[in-house]
């Protein structure tokens, strides 16, 4: 395969989604959580609400709904369902080993879940030999995505300026993040949350400079400097 990334500095990954096919387990899971407070947390109305923000919007809300504050057992009991959907159901998106092995740059992860998530995810998917070492959470920025903060930490940390830096996602706040990071970003539509709620047109509205159906897709085609 060429290295069609090449004029990039830096490949910033989103993790759900790009990397690992988990937003439809996920939002499943929110789903069974939520929708017994309010019946209109579908699987689809989820997916709007929660795609590529972190887990803070979901306490948000639960809170909200429940007029309470969420105790230690909410956060628990509900990682504690998603992790074993993982463990049944988790999958690497398809072509993702194959397109990281070509990239002629250096490369990272930037996610909005927390490190212990990731790294069951990168693990269960056999993906975590390729990103140990080179993965940014949330957890360690002040404002998740759609703000830039966290893409802006990993490029500094990895000492490439943000217009040399490439962003590839699959939700609208992670290409807004990235756009307002001043970066460039490319949308990934290869999930299979995409059956559920197509944001190809969302993604473009949002910035993405280009839109990939899959991997393989984006390995092939002719890079943008």
């Amino acid at each position: 395969m060429p290295q069609p990334l090449s004029p990039f500095d830096l490949v910033i990954l989103d993790c759900d989604g790009v990397l690992v096919d988990s937003e439809t387990i996920s939002c499943r899971t929110l789903v069974d959580i939520l929708s017994p407070f309010d019946p209109g947390y579908d699987l689809e109305m989820v997916m709007r609400r929660y795609l590529g923000r972190p887990a803070s919007a979901v306490v948000e809300d639960y809170e909200r709904m429940t007029g309470r504050p969420a105790s230690a057992d909410f956060t628990r009991d509900w990682r504690a369902q998603l992790f074993t959907a993982f463990r049944n159901d988790l999958q690497p998106v398809e072509g993702v080993r194959e397109a990281v092995k070509t990239f002629g740059s250096d490369y990272c992860v930037a996610s909005s879940s927390d490190e212990e998530r990731i790294e069951i995810c990168l693990r269960q998917t056999g993906l975590w030999d390729l990103f140990e070492g080179r993965i940014f959470s949330t957890t360690r920025v002040k404002r998740g995505k759609p703000a830039p903060d966290l893409f802006l930490l990993a490029a500094g940390e990895r000492g490439v300026a943000p217009e040399r830096c490439l962003v590839v996602e699959d939700s609208v706040s992670g290409v807004m993040a990235a756009k307002a990071a001043g970066m460039t970003a490319y949308g990934l539509a290869a999930g299979s949350h995409f059956a559920v709620l197509d944001q190809r047109q969302a993604l473009l509205a949002a910035g993405a400079d280009r839109l990939f159906e899959s991997w393989r897709e984006l390995a092939l085609a002719p890079a943008a400097t």
